[in-house]
């Protein structure tokens, strides 16, 4: 993972109410809450300028809304099933997190 602590990331980053992940020229915003009876993660994806690694800069359309924005993945489980789902799951341009984790840019 560039700029960041893998292992705090896999511990506390990916369920961090704000996570924001740059790949390929795109943001993947983590938003993620809980209930009482299970937690929610929902990733939305938008087009991005990557800076130094850091910090990122919205790239907008014509009309002024984010570029190419969606929803990427949304689970409702328990911590360990949203966690396998999350990790296993092919958000990344078809692939799982493991397949691009050296690729991903935890920024803030």
């Amino acid at each position: 993972m560039i700029n960041a602590d893998l292992n705090q990331f896999l511990d506390t980053g990916w369920w961090n109410q704000d996570a924001t992940i740059y790949y390929h020229g795109y943001i993947h915003f983590l938003d993620s809450w809980n209930d009482k009876e299970e937690m929610h993660l929902r990733i939305m994806k938008w087009r991005a300028k990557n800076i130094d690694d850091k910090y990122y800069e919205d790239i907008l359309d014509e009309t002024g809304d984010l570029a190419d924005f969606s929803q990427q993945f949304l689970v409702d489980e328990n911590e360990e099933a949203l966690r396998e789902k999350f990790l296993k799951s092919p958000i990344w341009d078809g692939k799982t997190f493991w397949e691009v984790e050296p690729e991903l840019a935890w920024l803030d």
